[in-house]
């Protein structure tokens, strides 16, 4: 690539990234927020209401869930991308029996009511 070429190409890209900018700030959805839209939300607890309200069992509950699951697809990407590699029968078996585990764990969640977001 010769410099007249890279520079055209930084030229390019940085007129393209100026339009877009200013496209997005011209078309943009201009919002009035309230005092309480711009302060924080944190921990499951609403921001303007008394600092000595109790903590919301069910979102801990909901929250720890979703860890379990993000962990349960973080030790399964590696299995998927080697399932052609020619692992062998005791490696399925112990993916098998942790997929097994996890999905008994979630039907007894389901059971219990701890998925049941409306309550």
């Amino acid at each position: 690539m010769s410099v007249s070429s890279a520079s055209m190409y930084l030229a390019t890209l940085l007129l393209l990234t100026m339009g877009l900018i200013v496209l997005g700030y011209t078309m943009g959805v201009k919002a009035n927020y309230s005092r309480e839209k711009l302060s924080t939300y944190e921990c499951g607890f609403e921001p303007m209401s008394s600092s000595r309200q109790a903590f919301c069992l069910r979102f801990f509950i909901l929250a720890i869930i979703f860890l379990v699951f993000d962990v349960e697809i973080a030790l399964l990407i590696p299995y998927l991308l080697s399932v052609g590699v020619g692992m062998g029968w005791s490696v399925r078996v112990l993916v098998y029996s942790f997929v097994l585990i996890l999905v008994v764990g979630l039907i007894h969640e389901f059971n219990e009511g701890s998925l049941d977001w409306m309550l």
